[in-house]
């Protein structure tokens, strides 16, 4: 099993991906320790919000609570770490065998920001350990879904997911393979709490994405994963039919306040679909419920889509998955597609952007049928993604 490190194969700087047939999507899935598929996510995210509206303080570091049914994911675990990364990898395991498919030849692209947290702590504070390897990490995850060609990692920060999925999708026009495995986890741990903390960034009560008082994020644990083929088979219920990279490279930790780089991913990602903004049917943000980067988002998104799509984000539920939540959301929109059903956005109580759509509790169904799904994310260092979900008839 050979294992490689890789950044996603376009010039980030001036390339963009030129038209290719759709790429199309098997078993696209996640999992969180709360809800345990794509569908339930949705159903608590379409679900009717208690009365008041929900905002529980975050769990102190010192004593952790589990959440309930439809409360924002804590942002540290309430489990071992490396209990949590086993699980995790248990989880994608048994999704990807019960596709039944002979999968020794097919190669793996991991994307996460931090791999198993649990090991880069241990060996942090006593080296007893070797040192940490996000190979390790992928390779681990390759032998248990029975995966033994190459073995890709890809870490762009929060953009991770997305890259992966650009990735594969390159990989496939290529010809090189027929299909890809495409898997992500990421786990809410005291370190990645006290980074953003040291950031001002995590919320002292509940994430609310784009409201005029939100506070900053909320942290989650999730894994996601999907086989991309170039064929269509019976099972693929929808594709990607388009997808673009940029890196604004602005400041380290900061979006480019301009939103420069996103308004490129989202471009290259239109212009690889041959469609127009107002084809779109729905915006997937990031929506981290910071200010800065909230306020990029629906900076691009006022500029390229004046015909205003609905715009929705779920972080207020489930948390900043870091690498995964690209991939992971990706999974809800496929279930969007499938129920003809967009959420609002958790957590949202007052929009602090009235130029674009952004759905509230009362507009939970599409006004027009939901087909063509927006999915876009942005990462430190700079790195943007956007990948185009179509439904197929």
């Amino acid at each position: 099993m050979k294992t490689v490190y890789s950044k996603p194969m376009v010039d980030l700087a001036g390339g963009r991906p030129v038209h290719c047939a759709p790429i199309h999507v098997h078993g696209l899935q996640m999992w969180t320790p709360v809800y345990a598929s794509a569908a339930a996510a949705l159903a608590a995210l379409l679900a009717p919000p208690p009365a008041p509206p929900p905002s529980p303080p975050t769990p102190s570091p010192r004593a952790p609570s589990p959440p309930s049914a439809r409360s924002p994911t804590p942002s540290r675990p309430a489990e071992p770490l490396s209990d949590a990364w086993q699980r995790v990898v248990d989880v994608m395991a048994a999704g990807v065998r019960q596709w039944g498919l002979d999968l020794r030849d097919c190669p793996l692209i991991f994307a996460s920001t931090k791999g198993n947290i649990a090991r880069t702590i241990c060996w942090s504070r006593d080296g007893t350990h070797p040192p940490p390897a996000l190979a390790d990490d992928a390779n681990q995850i390759a032998a248990a879904c029975g995966l033994s060609s190459e073995v890709i990692c890809i870490s762009t920060a929060c953009a991770s997911g997305l890259a992966a999925i650009c990735e594969a999708e390159l990989l496939l026009h290529s010809g090189a393979y027929r299909r890809v495995v495409v898997a992500s986890a990421d786990l809410a741990s005291g370190f990645v709490h006290d980074g953003f903390a040291s950031l001002r960034a995590i919320a002292p009560d509940a994430c609310r994405p784009f409201d005029s008082q939100r506070s900053g994020m909320s942290l989650g644990t999730a894994a996601a994963w999907c086989m991309l083929e170039s064929q269509a088979s019976t099972e693929a219920g929808a594709a990607i039919i388009g997808w673009g990279m940029a890196n604004d490279a602005a400041h380290l930790t900061a979006p480019d306040k301009e939103g420069r780089g996103l308004e490129a991913a989202i471009g290259r990602a239109l212009q690889s679909a041959t469609i127009g903004a107002d084809e779109v049917d729905l915006i997937f943000a990031h929506g981290t419920g910071t200010a800065f980067s909230d306020g990029m988002e629906a900076g691009v998104f006022a500029r390229m889509f004046p015909q205003r799509p609905p715009i929705t984000a779920c972080k207020g539920l489930l948390g900043h998955t870091l690498g995964v939540s690209g991939l992971a959301e990706l999974a809800i929109a496929r279930e969007m597609v499938a129920m003809q059903a967009a959420p609002s956005i958790f957590g949202l109580r007052q929009s602090d952007y009235p130029g674009i759509h952004l759905l509230h509790e009362a507009e939970r169904r599409p006004t027009r049928p939901l087909r063509t799904i927006l999915k876009t994310a942005s990462g430190f260092g700079g790195v943007n993604a956007a990948v185009i979900l179509q439904g197929m008839a």
